[in-house]
């Protein structure tokens, strides 16, 4: 074969080498879609406009979030599939934070587990009135009233029952064995906080979710008498007071906790289990 027989034949074999590398590389490109186009969940799995979120999904697997890990790592950093669950669910566990299902700001609602936020619905109620305290009273912690999980998994957590359950904390100095919660139709009775001590009203029913606002702490509702004019008279407890009489002053006696136009200038010595 000439020299110029085995240029062209050279030639040749590189353009068609050159033809078959380009038409698999096309080929393999339209074969794979590209990452924005693959999509396990659906469309809509990560807008939280979509009846496709993934709260939904969550929310219907009974908040299993081992579903989760098995694609997106026992950290929800991405795992197999690259795509990590901390870049929104930011805060301390990812995923597993309490404020993921309930709460916002703290653990407690709202929301609660379905989205709700007045304070009318009983998974809402007066959580925040609790958690937060205010001018009443100190902050009353999770644990008076729940057992607080160490995680999403532990025991007691997530069950089949339909509502948290309410279980007073025995160790905390605002206890009294009478108290108790009825599930039926959420209401508090014989609490330390309403009434049930020395000089208090006793047995003090409040209603967990409602409309009565300030009403229901009003001066008077858990000592003494709020149907009284006076402010002194309706804060001066009913019985349990014989040393002194309707005319003294509250702050004679607990200066620490409210002054003499009875305002609580230290809501931790209102309602903190013991007489200050």
């Amino acid at each position: 074969m000439g020299t110029s027989n085995m240029k062209t034949t050279f030639i040749s074999i590189m353009l068609l080498s050159g033809l078959m590398l380009s038409s698999c590389s096309e080929l393999q490109e339209e074969k794979v879609p590209t990452e924005s186009t693959v999509s396990v969940h659906g469309k809509g799995f990560a807008d939280a406009s979509s009846a496709n979120f993934h709260a939904a999904y969550v929310r219907n697997n009974k908040y299993d979030l081992t579903l989760c890990q098995s694609c997106h790592g026992n950290d929800f950093s991405g795992g197999t599939t690259g795509q990590s669950c901390n870049t929104c669910h930011n805060k301390p566990n990812g995923p597993e934070n309490c404020t993921t299902c309930h709460g916002s700001v703290n653990a407690a609602p709202p929301n609660d587990l379905v989205g709700n936020s007045a304070t009318t619905v009983r998974g809402v109620g007066a959580h925040q009135k609790h958690l937060l305290g205010g001018t009443l009273g100190a902050a009353v912690p999770c644990a008076t009233c729940h057992v607080v999980p160490a995680s999403l998994a532990s025991a007691g957590h997530l069950d089949a029952t339909p509502n948290a359950e309410v279980r007073f904390d025995t160790t905390s100095a605002t206890y009294r064995s009478g108290a108790s919660y009825a599930a039926a139709n959420a209401t508090c009775s014989n609490t330390y906080c309403h009434g049930n001590f020395n000089g208090g009203n006793g047995n003090v029913t409040m209603a967990w979710a409602g409309t009565g606002g300030s009403t229901s702490t009003a001066c008077g509702t858990c000592h003494g008498d709020v149907t009284k004019a006076t402010l002194k008279e309706k804060a001066f407890p009913v019985t349990g007071h014989t040393a002194a009489s309707i005319t003294s002053d509250c702050s004679t006696c607990h200066s620490r906790t409210v002054n003499a136009s009875l305002a609580i200038i230290d809501p931790s010595k209102h309602m903190n289990g013991q007489v200050d």
